[in-house]
Formats: C-alpha cells, structure tokens, sequence
C-alpha cells in the first residue's frame, strides 16, 4: 500500500465514541449502584456551570469538524489524510474532537453531580491516548515528516 492510501485507523468501528460511550454507560450504572454525589456547588450554579462546560465541549468538536471540512480532510477511520489541519481547532489542541467529546462528558458528570460518569471521561482520555491517538500521531509523523514535527512543538496534544 502506497504511504498516501494508508490511514491511521482502517475499522470504521475504531472511532472514539467506541471508547466514551460505553464508559459513559458504565459511569452512570457505577452512579445508579453506588451514588457518588459529591458536593460541588449549590445545584443551580453546578447545573449552570456543567451546562456551559459541555456546550464548550460540543462547541470544540463542531469547530474541529467544520476545520477538517474546511481542508477537505477526512474525520473518519480508513481515508487518507492529504494535508496536515493546522488551523480553526487544530490551532489550539492537536486532538480538538477527543478534547471536546472528553469534556462533554466530563461536564455530564458535573450536571447530573456523579463522580462515576466524570471518572468515565479521565478514563476516556487515557485509553483514547493510548488506542487512538498515537496510532494517530505515528501516522501523521510518517505522512508529514517535518511538518508535523513543527506542529507538534507548536501546539500541544490535549490543550
């Protein structure tokens, strides 16, 4: 296979919402078996701020989707990436989708006031790291050598 038809991931199922999902689900079946209300704020100002969170959360994967299309880049598994996405989300967090899907969650966790499901969101992060991410970023660094060298001193992995 020729080094522009390869892709970093080749399943269509190896997306992240494989990973946050189901450990969302775990989160809140964790929550309805062991309650872990935590006090945080009083409930209209946690709700509020939990709201806002995840509405940043859901505005940052727009935003990188919008940046990819703007490139006319792939944001799912199994097509080449021709060009390096620099620019729009891509300048603030080299992974802009997972940052905002992770923090979603996480904000979830704030509203509905469960340390389980905001748990769910860390443990998210770490996996999608691990299964998603550095496949990611060994594919990048093999289809834009120097390019992506310099993206990556530039601008950080998460935020």
């Amino acid at each position: 296979m020729d080094k522009q038809a390869a892709a970093a991931h080749h399943h269509a199922w190896k997306i992240g919402d494989v990973v946050l999902f189901p450990l969302a689900l775990l989160g809140l079946v964790a929550e309805w078996l062991m309650p872990s209300h935590v006090p945080f704020l009083p409930e209209p100002l946690r709700i509020a701020f939990g709201i806002a969170l995840a509405g940043a959360g859901v505005g940052m994967i727009v935003w990188a989707k919008r940046s990819l299309a703007a490139a006319a880049q792939p944001s799912l598994p199994g097509l080449p990436t021709t060009a390096l996405v620099t620019n729009g989300a891509y300048r603030i967090s080299r992974n802009p989708n997972y940052l905002g899907a992770i923090v979603a969650v996480f904000a979830s966790g704030i509203v509905f006031n469960s340390m389980w499901l905001s748990a769910s969101a860390i443990a998210s992060a770490i996996i999608l790291q691990l299964w998603m991410i550095r496949p990611e970023e060994q594919y990048l660094s093999a289809q834009f050598p120097a390019n992506y060298a310099a993206y990556c001193k530039r601008v950080r992995r998460w935020l």
